[in-house]
């Protein structure tokens, strides 16, 4: 077993999470070909420096030099989505495995970047943090449908919404052009329908929109902002220029310019169609994630609130009922210290980590990891979405190159 340095770019509530999953591989996977070992990570405030010391690595300020540190062999972009494309083409220029937050890009066009520099570096990982492909109920769903159980597949259900985006939330860069509620929760939905189904949208009409066109600022700079304004901005002092150069209401709110909500209909390969929706203000569901299948024999579906568990619906069945079946356990693969004993959103974190370590030793990964080609046909799908609504018409997916 050989160890792998990482540095962690960003070190807020994703960073964090992350930085526990790598520590607790070797502890969850003694068979792990590769340890990864926190050595670096770029912050954007002191408070978040003091963080990462805290547990013994080093922490610094300059993007550019944590990218470049040759002392590190494996990069974990948790950036503000604007910043991913340019920290992404340098890490693997600079010869570093990448690991990238969702979504991949904020631009098809970004992300195809994205890809041709990963295809020119084979010998290096390239891949993107879709954490629900690692729950081990959507890799036993994933089977069931490969392997034809029900048969055809002939309607689908696909959703992702959330609660805390209500008027009281303050603007962050996750309203503005960069963020939006597809990219944030809906390129997971995407990206699970495609893992599970193995099925992309062919054709859509969507509709979206703003519940809520201004907020209040936020009341400190950090790396909201920072992520939103920092292209252009040589200095903090530059970058709250910029914000208030933005906000034009009197009050000088913030104006929020995308999606608190999306609604896609869509049409699969093999006469299949479905729907997708995501919002962030669907009060009382936090984290509510989930799909549902219908097939010409059986159903299937799956909720993260009730994330260890695949319902199955068996239509040849006298009883016609559906079957509550417990999947973190027997073949349905990642580390269990013992069945029935419940998974939670950090061994999902934690399996993703070893998931990469097995394809940089070139091991077979226990579920496909999601590449940058993955991430890019999502970017391409979220594209053709909002031009659906722009355009108020159904568009087919080959329309964005």
């Amino acid at each position: 077993m050989r160890e792998m340095p990482v540095t962690i770019l960003g070190y807020g509530m994703m960073g964090t999470a992350r930085a526990v999953a790598y520590e607790a591989v070797l502890r969850y996977y003694g068979n792990t070909p590769i340890k990864p070992v926190l050595y670096q990570a770029y912050t954007y405030t002191d408070k978040e420096a003091e963080g990462a010391t805290a547990t013994g690595w080093e922490a610094t300020k300059d993007l550019d030099a944590a990218i470049s540190n040759p002392k590190t062999e494996y990069v974990d972009v948790c950036l503000p989505n604007a910043m991913h494309c340019d920290a992404v083409l340098k890490a693997l220029a600079a010869g570093k495995h990448v690991f990238c937050e969702k979504p991949l890009s904020v631009t098809v066009e970004e992300a195809h970047k994205m890809v041709d520099a990963a295809k020119a570096k084979p010998e290096l990982l390239n891949s993107v943090n879709f954490i629900y492909r690692r729950v081990p109920a959507n890799v036993y769903a994933r089977k069931l449908i490969k392997d034809g159980v029900f048969g055809k597949l002939l309607e689908a259900r696909n959703f992702y919404n959330q609660s805390w985006g209500g008027p009281d939330t303050e603007y962050s860069w996750r309203f503005g052009a960069a963020g939006g509620t597809l990219g944030d929760l809906g390129s997971h939905a995407l990206d699970m329908l495609y893992y599970t189904t193995g099925m992309r949208p062919i054709e859509l009409c969507a509709m979206q929109g703003v519940h809520i066109p201004y907020r209040n600022k936020p009341a400190t700079l950090g790396s909201d902002l920072e992520g939103r304004y920092n292209k252009k901005a040589k200095n903090l002092e530059e970058v709250w220029a910029d914000a208030r150069e933005s906000w034009k209401n009197p009050e000088g709110m913030a104006k929020c310019d995308t999606d608190d909500y999306t609604r896609i209909m869509y049409s699969l390969p093999g006469g299949a169609v479905g729907s997708l929706e995501c919002t962030r203000n669907a009060w009382g569901t936090e984290n509510t994630h989930g799909y549902e299948y219908y097939f010409e024999r059986g159903a299937i579906r799956w909720n993260y609130d009730d994330m260890n568990y695949l319902e199955i619906y068996d239509a040849s069945k006298p009883e016609r009922g559906w079957a509550r079946v417990l999947a973190n356990r027997g073949g349905f693969a990642y580390a269990s210290f013992a069945d029935g004993h419940m998974f939670g959103y950090r061994d999902l974190l934690v399996n993703g980590c070893y998931e990469n370590m097995l394809k940089i030793a070139g091991q077979p990964e226990v579920a496909p990891i999601a590449t940058f080609e993955d991430a890019l046909n999502v970017e391409r799908t979220i594209e053709a979405v909002r031009k659906s609504w722009t355009e108020k018409r159904w568009v087919k997916l080959d329309e964005i190159a």
